[in-house]
């Protein structure tokens, strides 16, 4: 059936005529005219090819093919009612819902403490679980529907895809205090005589390093390649292997891990960390509520934009 050529505000009338079991009862409960609920009766009967209420003795009674549309009738409405309620005002307190979360420990590291003591306070009810961002990016699991809000350098566009900045970040050189480079003036043959470990969580942002070597000469050695940053830091602290890796995560973990930051010898290109959802979810409160909270805690402003 094409709904376009119907009105469908019968179903309405068609619920109370079934529930009912009679025009005059139906009609009260509508608050409609006797002859207004008949004239939709005829119409029904038109649209669904049976008399759905016939005449028994003194009252009226359901075919069975009208049985059968009563329960799917009263879904349906119930749903549209649903869809078109009149929004409430959100409260986090109230909550209750799973926010799925596709990053890399940079997140963890970074924003997830503050954004767990933020729910903990204010939200309770809203739990997160943070799933690892897969080798070809969270972007694929978000449009997939395994995750509910992505991570990633440069999100694709897409008709049903939405993204923040979240944060613009720039590189350092990063090494333990006790590394020779930790000495004395850091240029860029210094700088790749060294073993590198590679971080691959933002891979494209591993790229823009690579490129900007090449374009000054110069190619790191990386006998290390590791998926999460707070491996590279480990590794960092504890060998005279040297990294160039994003400065906002590598300043707040340089304490924790004995490490020194030193400007990079080149000039390298920065890049903005973005978190990206699906339409899916866009007008979700709880998720809407949640990136709030993420784009505060991380100093980006709360607006958005659409891709097209």
């Amino acid at each position: 059936m094409d709904l376009r050529r119907y009105d469908l505000n019968l179903l309405v009338t068609l619920e109370a005529l079934l529930e009912e079991e009679g025009v005059t009862d139906a009609a009260r409960r509508l608050n409609l005219s006797q002859s207004a609920v008949s004239a939709a009766l005829d119409r029904l009967r038109a649209v669904f090819s049976d008399p759905l209420l016939v005449r028994v003795g003194n009252r009226m009674e359901p075919t069975p093919f009208a049985r059968r549309l009563q329960g799917p009738i009263k879904t349906a409405l119930a749903s549209v009612s649903l869809a078109l309620a009149l929004p409430q005002k959100f409260d986090p307190a109230r909550a209750r819902a799973t926010v799925r979360l596709g990053t890399s420990d940079y997140f963890g590291l970074l924003m997830l403490p503050a954004l767990y003591k933020l729910l903990a306070r204010e939200a309770p009810g809203i739990s997160l679980e943070v799933l690892a961002r897969p080798a070809d990016g969270s972007i694929t699991r978000l449009v997939a529907g395994d995750v509910d809000l992505a991570l990633a350098v440069e999100p694709p566009e897409g008709r049903d895809l939405f993204n923040a900045p979240l944060v613009d970040e720039q590189f350092v050189c990063v090494m333990r205090r006790e590394h020779p480079l930790a000495r004395g003036r850091l240029t860029p043959a210094r700088l790749v005589d060294y073993p590198h470990v590679v971080v691959t969580a933002h891979g494209e942002s591993t790229a823009l390093v690579d490129r900007a070597l090449a374009a000054d000469g110069h190619r790191r050695q990386a006998p290390v390649r590791v998926p999460v940053f707070a491996t590279a830091f480990a590794l960092l602290a504890d060998n005279d292997l040297v990294a160039i890796l994003p400065e906002r995560i590598s300043r707040a973990q340089a304490a924790r891990f004995g490490l020194v930051l030193k400007k990079p010898p080149i000039e390298l290109p920065g890049y903005t960390l973005s978190i990206a959802w699906h339409l899916r979810t866009a007008h979700d409160p709880v998720h809407r509520w949640v990136r709030e909270q993420v784009l505060a805690i991380a100093g980006s402003p709360a607006g958005h934009r659409r891709h097209k």
